[in-house]
């Protein structure tokens, strides 16, 4: 599977998305360091002994322990003092894992199968974008290491309790207690506690030896874990390694959880109808839950070719078109033509996941108002639709 460059350097985010990849990736990287660390630092004691006799071994040994010595407190002062404190609000994040699942076979296409079991609400504290890109990053990541040509995977996510003797088996800093774990199996194989293993004993020495491309994908993910107050492990049989499980820290759902998002600025409100086209059932719960919570109306189109015909059957009705770029049936390219057909002022804002806003270039030359990266904030979604409804026509 071809590996896109890091996210941190995608032109497309915004600055504060750019750092919020780079720090969740140095976060995993330093994790990494400080684990393999500790292991140099091990060996050393074993080594001591053999080296009884042997004076100039010895003042090598102790050179090279306080290398080791000072690496490891270096990287604990990296962690404890560089932060990424990006916003985090309350998330259901079985629609940012439903949408993952969904765009990841969108990409990879029919050479693997992808099966996912999901299941009620959870609510998680965190990062819309990071928790997206660790849904989004884990599966490729995990798909392209075990199965690099094709297969079936398997997504489950469950509510596990943690106990404090699992976790100090698992060597985790986290506390005992509720836990949305998504697994991505292989094989056959599910989420089984008895035969899991720390993230970073199971899969950094196999990445490190087999000089995987995926190495900072997969630093990357662990550092967003992290970053949530998760963690990561690992699951292997007879042949390597078939089951990878993130467990994130849930919290028990509360009435001003029914709607995370909270706009207080009265300027980004309206009650115009806006036209949402997407052909993805997650994307359709969310913006429907943060546009009709701006107080707007939304009419929905699963494809290009369902938005030309609502708008044409509804003249002067539609005051904005929300369009997405990559679709089947009709592309948002073309569909945004023949709606500049329909109505040479039509207001449409392109949004996909999939193609930067420079892929989409030509149609923001020829007329559409504005492009917004998936994912996107609530913010973000009502400056713009603001931003664009308010211009005149």
């Amino acid at each position: 599977m071809p590996q896109a460059p890091q996210q941190f350097l995608d032109p497309s985010l915004s600055a504060e998305e750019r750092f919020s990849a780079l720090a969740a990736l140095d976060r995993g990287t330093v994790l990494a360091l400080e684990y393999l660390l500790a292991h140099v630092h091990s060996y050393h004691e074993l080594l001591e002994e053999e080296l009884e006799d042997r004076p100039a071994a010895v003042r090598y040994l102790d050179a090279c322990r306080g290398a080791v010595a000072a690496g490891l407190r270096w990287a604990k002062l990296f962690c404890s003092s560089v932060r990424c404190d990006q916003g985090f609000e309350p998330l259901d994040v079985q629609l940012l894992l439903s949408g993952a699942v969904s765009r990841c076979q969108k990409i990879l296409g029919d050479k693997r199968k992808i099966e996912f079991a999901g299941g009620d609400e959870v609510i998680v504290e965190g990062s819309m974008f990071q928790l997206q890109d660790l849904f989004m990053k884990g599966m490729t990541s995990f798909l392209g290491f075990v199965m690099p040509d094709e297969g079936h995977l398997t997504v489950v996510s469950d509510i596990q309790s943690l106990s404090q003797a699992f976790l100090g088996l698992m060597r985790s800093s986290c506390p005992e207690g509720d836990y949305l774990t998504v697994t991505y199996a292989v094989r056959g194989l599910g989420y089984d506690p008895d035969k899991q293993e720390p993230f970073l004993d199971a899969l950094i020495p196999v990445l490190a030896r087999e000089k995987s491309s995926y190495e900072l994908d997969f630093l990357h993910v662990y550092g967003i874990l992290r970053h949530h107050g998760g963690d990561a492990f690992v699951q292997r049989d007879a042949d390597g390694i078939g089951a990878l499980t993130f467990a994130l820290p849930v919290q028990q759902k509360r009435e001003d959880m029914q709607a995370p998002h909270n706009i207080e600025d009265e300027s980004l409100r309206g009650r115009e109808t806006i036209l949402v086209v997407d052909d993805e059932d997650m994307v359709w719960d969310v913006i429907i839950d943060m546009l009709q919570e701006l107080g707007y109306a939304v009419i929905l189109a699963g494809n290009g070719r369902e938005a030309v015909e609502i708008y044409r059957e509804n003249p002067g009705q539609i005051d904005l078109v929300i369009l997405d770029m990559v679709m089947p049936e009709m592309s948002g390219y073309e569909a945004f033509f023949e709606l500049k057909e329909i109505d040479g002022g039509v207001r449409v804002l392109l949004s996909s996941g999939y193609v930067s806003e420079d892929d989409a270039r030509s149609v923001l030359d020829a007329g559409a108002l504005g492009f917004l990266q998936k994912p996107y904030r609530m913010v973000d979604l009502a400056r713009r639709v603001r931003q664009i409804i308010d211009r005149e026509r």
